[in-house]
């Protein structure tokens, strides 16, 4: 299979393993297996000795951040935070003594569980990543140069969500306080990880073949979004030519809007093994939690999350499937369709299913009217992962899509909005958009229109949160959310990390 080849490349060029035992390791159909810990050696009079191996180092490294593929921690705060995903309590189920409910109605506090575990889960990699990048470690150029993208991408994700980075030298013992970058020292330090990473020529300048290495047109990708988030992030405005130049540094990469030509159209984009131009990034991990969380247990899912019925209206009350990105609901595979599911579902002989009270399984696209009180029916669900298995329900793919040339054009567009130069005109961008997924081109096009336009294109991809920090509606209301608490716009610095750190401050309103 593809993922097993991508794999392989992965390891063989990259992180200087053996050629034989890759080999082996395909004839047997199995993969490289690494330990969960990383050697440290320890130096003379307790200094830092460098890490024991620098290949299984990295390999720890890709291994955490693609802990992210999860439903809960980094994605509740990337997603169900924001006004693009809901997880509704359905009798007992999805209950979690309120976790998810606190994230969408913006009343969470500093006891958050997911709030902590995305903070330790981070900042642990941003240690691990300096450790390796030490000089005594003596990485390799070429992992050295995916370390330091790594740790650019951990620390980026502190820093839109809690404003400032913690930061512990490797030589700093367990009573030395980790120093705090504010956000604009944060930001500068992310951003000299990326120029240096991507000035040394030591990133794969690979095209759309290997989608879980961290090589040049991912690091692009995460410089561009550091530049188009900069005022969020700090207060002061991005260089919106920067964005422009690295996508357009994308592209020229072998880049593209992948046409979409298979069975699933559009939604081929996330189906890997029928190959595709436009995934620049995938975490090599399971992608059922972007898939069972929204089906119902009859059609073998958990039945929570639920896109907000707005986001599927966007779309146009009157046709919305003339667009691709909808899912046609008589366009069934194995019982399930991709895109806005809605209305009666099927099993994969065709047979209407029930809920399991003997109600006809009609996903409602009625507005949403609770977060506690809700039937098994409740919500319009959105899937992306095409169905692959001829019998029965599937075994979602190993990749789920992180990065992507779609929301690249997007940014792009929007960078030219906000005064950057240097790339297509704003409008030719999001027709192309548009194009692709048989939407019909606008005349015209603001910055105003570009968060819904985002929306539709990348709902629960990972960015919907970060997207209306950007835009300034974070702190509105919407469905099921009434608090429009300003200082919302970033999560608290968890109780237990101020306890243990006096040099951390807690964020403001908290």
């Amino acid at each position: 299979m593809m993922r097993k080849k991508m794999i392989s490349k992965r390891f063989v060029k990259y992180f200087g393993i053996a050629s034989a035992f890759i080999l082996a390791q395909a004839c047997t159909d199995l993969e490289p297996t690494f330990g969960d810990s990383v050697e440290i050696e320890s130096g003379e009079e307790g200094s830092f000795g460098g890490v024991g191996n620098t290949t299984n180092a990295l390999a720890a490294l890709y291994d955490n951040i693609e802990n992210m593929g999860d439903q809960a921690n980094e994605y509740a705060l990337m997603e169900v935070s924001a006004d693009g995903i809901a997880v509704l309590t359905r009798g007992v189920d999805w209950s979690d003594n309120g976790i998810w409910r606190t994230l969408h109605a913006h009343t969470w506090d500093a006891q958050h569980g997911y709030v902590r575990n995305a903070w330790n889960n981070r900042n642990s990699q941003v240690l691990a990543a300096t450790q390796l990048l030490d000089p005594a470690s003596g990485a390799a150029p070429a992992v050295a140069a995916q370390a330091r993208v790594l740790r650019a991408f951990n620390m980026f994700w502190i820093l839109d969500w809690f404003g400032k980075v913690p930061f512990r030298g490797v030589n700093d013992g367990v009573d030395v306080n980790p120093e705090v970058l504010e956000a604009q020292a944060a930001f500068d330090f992310i951003l000299n990880d990326l120029d240096t990473a991507i000035s040394g020529g030591n990133l794969s300048a690979h095209g759309p073949e290997e989608v879980f290495l961290a090589g040049e047109a991912m690091a692009l990708m995460l410089r561009a979004k550091l530049q188009l988030n900069a005022e969020a992030f700090t207060g002061t405005a991005g260089n919106m030519n920067s964005v422009i130049a690295d996508v357009n540094a994308i592209e020229a990469l072998g880049y593209s809007l992948d046409p979409g030509t298979g069975p699933n159209g559009y939604f081929d984009i996330w189906d890997l093994d029928a190959g595709n131009t436009e995934v620049i990034w995938a975490l090599d991990t399971f992608t059922g939690n972007r898939v069972f969380n929204m089906l119902h247990p009859n059609q073998t899912g958990w039945n929570g999350f639920v896109t907000l019925t707005e986001n599927f209206q966007l779309f146009g009350t009157e046709d919305p499937a003339e667009d691709a990105r909808v899912g046609v609901p008589s366009d069934q595979v194995n019982g399930v369709t991709v895109g806005y599911l809605r209305g009666q579902q099927l099993a994969s002989d065709g047979t209407p299913l029930t809920d399991r009270q003997n109600n006809p399984l009609v996903y409602e696209v009625a507005p949403l009217q609770s977060l506690e009180v809700n039937n098994e029916r409740t919500g319009v669900r959105v899937i992306k992962y095409p169905q692959r298995n001829a019998d029965g329900f599937p075994a979602p793919s190993n990749a789920a899509v992180f990065f992507r040339y779609g929301d690249a054009v997007l940014m792009r567009a929007e960078a030219t909005l906000r005064g950057g130069t240097g790339g297509p005109d704003a409008l030719a961008d999001v027709n192309a958009i548009r194009t692709r997924a048989n939407a019909a081109p606008l005349g015209s096009v603001s910055l105003d229109d570009m968060l819904d336009i985002r929306m539709r294109e990348l709902n629960a991809e990972n960015w919907r949160r970060q997207d209306q920090v950007r835009f300034g509606t974070f702190a509105n209301t919407w469905s099921l959310k009434n608090v429009t608490e300003d200082f919302r716009r970033k999560f608290p610095i968890p109780a237990d990390a101020l306890a243990t750190n006096p040099n951390l401050t807690q964020n403001e309103g908290y």
